[in-house]
């Protein structure tokens, strides 16, 4: 049997170059048909949820402005979103789904639902007990990746 710490270099590793180039994760295949980046696809979910300003945006993706201003302006010319000046600050700028917009972000948001649906599958084969020592791994997991910065 493999070492624990070659299995979680072996996970991670394959977590990179499954998700190279983007920006989540998500399992199953999207099947909006429409060809979009991930990133555009998550934007589309996010606003869809709320108004975001760009930095919002950026800050919620935990990519650059210039990427999300990159993959709203494609959206603006294939029709999907639509700019909204701020009524109080017409500097700032919102952007809402058009019709054809909706059913990509609820289809992104049912994909969102379907991976955390295969997650909750995989964690009900373990115990309580078992449950609790994955959290905790995967807390300090998350930590020294925050002390990585």
């Amino acid at each position: 049997m493999m070492q624990l710490e070659k299995q979680i270099d072996c996970l991670v590793n394959e977590i990179l170059l499954k998700a190279e180039n983007q920006h989540e994760l998500l399992f199953g295949a999207c099947q909006s048909g429409v060809e979009l980046t991930n990133t555009q696809e998550h934007i589309l979910m996010l606003l869809s949820q709320e108004r975001l300003t760009n930095s919002a945006l950026a800050k919620r993706l935990n990519i650059s402005q210039a990427a999300v201003t990159k993959a709203i302006k494609c959206l603006v010319k294939e029709g999907m979103l639509a700019p909204v000046k701020n009524k109080d600050d017409a500097r700032v700028t919102y952007f809402e789904l058009t019709e054809l917009a909706k059913p990509v972000a609820d289809e992104h948001t049912h994909h969102h639902h379907a991976t955390l649906s295969v997650y909750k599958k995989m964690i009900d084969d373990f115990s309580d007990e078992e449950q609790s020592v994955i959290s905790r791994f995967l807390t300090a997991f998350s930590d020294e990746l925050e002390g990585c910065k």
